[in-house]
């Protein structure tokens, strides 16, 4: 506690004992057991108001301590100038006992001082009477007297000891409650996780800068209010969190999913507890949170890895226990095949239909297994897309599909294994002829992008569109939809173009078709 302050409070504790001295005063002279003018009661009760009236009008501590100082002698002298006899004579013994509430020995002596030369003023001014005390009268007084100012003083340093080794251990439980709380404003403040206090209605009471920046609501904008922090589809859940905080209990690093200002969804990773009051009420409540949505995309980049990692295994296995026999199977079949009266030339049509579907698989399978060094060469992308056209061109026209392609860049080179990229573009055309019940069409259109280091390939078609739960996981191994699918091409199409350190993005809407979006660094001398 600040010495101002101390002696605001001393200063306080003087105004108090002086009103109630002046109402001791008052019934003392309204009930003529003192005879004193009213003249003097007309100044102590206006004194009275004057030095409430500064305390509460702020004055200077010491400049208010001095004024009450003086006003207590001036009124003891006049109370004594006026009727002088041995009861008030006690006054200066008051006065003196009284202001030791300063604690200080050198008010002490100033008081004591001030006493001495009032008495003295006083029996020059013949206003003492000594001749009508009593000689005990005069011993008792005067004992009193110096028995008052010796403890005054003593008192004054004793306590003035108690007091500063007091107000020492005031300061410093003062300096370590404003440090506690400074540091718990720096660790709200600086906290990495974002950090929001509600009350009973859920209205924000607090929130710390990471709040801000992982919700989108600014500080402003949340005090007081009730933030839709919840998506709908999670509404019940929540009710349910607020019930059991309600109850006192807490939740650790639950996992849920929290929407920013702007609607869009993240998943979090949460910590609620309540917030009791002194005896025990819960008063609010307070939230934790962190975007763990990198940590879900590494758990999803784990398992697809882990998946990869078991296709590339199975690819191995596939490519070399079954291949080689079903390299004789298939020479065979294409023997028997070559007598079409033969009455089994339908089965084994048959059979070599599928030996060469079993055929594909394997193939899509080696592209999966472990890697091999690709020699990657320059290609232009131009004389590639025309081959897989051309390629495609009787499918195109079988269902009457029109294909328009936009390319200013007919010279525009890149790096890589061109049977490899064929067979992305191949492979996704496919894709969007099945899509094309038929009279549809496709676009293909390429363009630079504004830094001219990559080339951007768009195809889209008008074709049934994918749903979203299908589009979610459309690069996941054996994930199919198709009845003939082997749940692996849009994985292998992908496994290339990060080979060839492009990116794939696919956006479709049902009955209204599909955007396939690719880019490949464009090659540089």
């Amino acid at each position: 506690m600040q010495q101002h302050e101390i002696l605001n409070k001393r200063n306080l504790l003087m105004v108090i004992t002086y009103f109630f001295s002046t109402l001791i005063f008052t019934t003392v002279i309204i009930t003529q057991l003192f005879k004193h003018p009213y003249s003097f009661l007309v100044i102590s009760i206006g004194s009275c108001i004057i030095l409430i009236a500064l305390y509460y009008l702020k004055t200077p501590p010491k400049v208010l301590q001095i004024i009450l100082i003086c006003t207590w002698h001036i009124i003891v002298f006049l109370f004594n100038y006026q009727n002088v006899n041995i009861i008030s004579f006690y006054t200066f013994i008051w006065v003196i006992a009284i202001l030791t509430i300063y604690r200080s020995y050198i008010i002490s002596i100033i008081n004591i001082v001030l006493v001495f030369i009032e008495i003295f003023i006083l029996n020059k001014l013949s206003m003492i009477p000594y001749h009508s005390f009593k000689s005990e009268d005069h011993l008792l007084l005067f004992s009193f007297l110096i028995a008052v100012c010796i403890m005054s003083i003593g008192q004054s340093l004793l306590i003035k000891q108690i007091w500063l080794k007091l107000e020492k251990n005031a300061i410093d439980r003062e300096y370590y409650l404003n440090s506690k709380h400074a540091y718990l404003h720096l660790f709200f403040e600086q906290a990495n996780d974002a950090i929001a206090v509600f009350d009973l209605e859920d209205r924000v009471i607090a929130v710390n800068p990471a709040f801000e920046k992982l919700y989108g609501w600014s500080k402003e904008e949340a005090l007081g209010r009730v933030l839709p922090l919840i998506p709908p589809e999670n509404e019940e859940e929540s009710k349910q969190r607020k019930v059991d905080l309600m109850l006192g209990k807490k939740y650790r690093l639950h996992e849920t999913t929290d929407m920013r200002k702007d609607g869009t969804f993240f998943d979090a990773q949460i910590s609620l507890s309540p917030i009791l009051s002194p005896h025990g009420n819960i008063i609010g409540s307070s939230v934790i949170s962190r975007d763990i949505s990198y940590i879900k995309e590494n758990e999803n980049l784990i398992l697809q890895s882990e998946k990869l990692k078991l296709v590339g295994e199975l690819a191995a296995g596939v490519a070399h226990e079954i291949r080689n026999p079903m390299t004789v199977i298939s020479g065979y079949v294409q023997m028997m095949n070559e007598d079409p009266d033969s009455p089994y030339y339908e089965y084994t049509k048959l059979i070599q239909n599928e030996t060469e579907r079993i055929e594909l698989i394997l193939s899509e399978f080696l592209v999966l297994s472990k890697p091999q060094a690709n020699q990657y060469a320059p290609i232009n992308l131009a004389e590639a897309l025309s081959e897989v056209v051309q390629f495609l061109q009787y499918e195109f026209q079988s269902k009457a599909i029109s294909l328009k392609i936009i390319n200013e860049f007919l010279n525009i080179t890149i790096l890589g294994n061109k049977n490899q990229l064929k067979q992305v573009f191949i492979n996704l055309f496919k894709n969007a002829i099945e899509a094309i019940i038929e009279d549809g069409s496709i676009t293909l259109q390429v363009c630079k992008s504004k830094d001219e280091k990559d080339i951007y390939i768009q195809i889209i078609d008008t074709g049934c569109g994918i749903p979203q739960n299908v589009l979610n996981r459309i690069f996941e191994p054996f994930y199919t939809t198709k009845t003939n699918g082997t749940g692996l091409g849009m994985m292998i199409i992908h496994k290339i173009v990060q080979d060839h350190q492009g990116t794939i993005q696919i956006k479709s809407k049902q009955h209204v078709g599909t955007e396939i979006l690719l880019t490949f660094p464009i090659m540089t001398e």
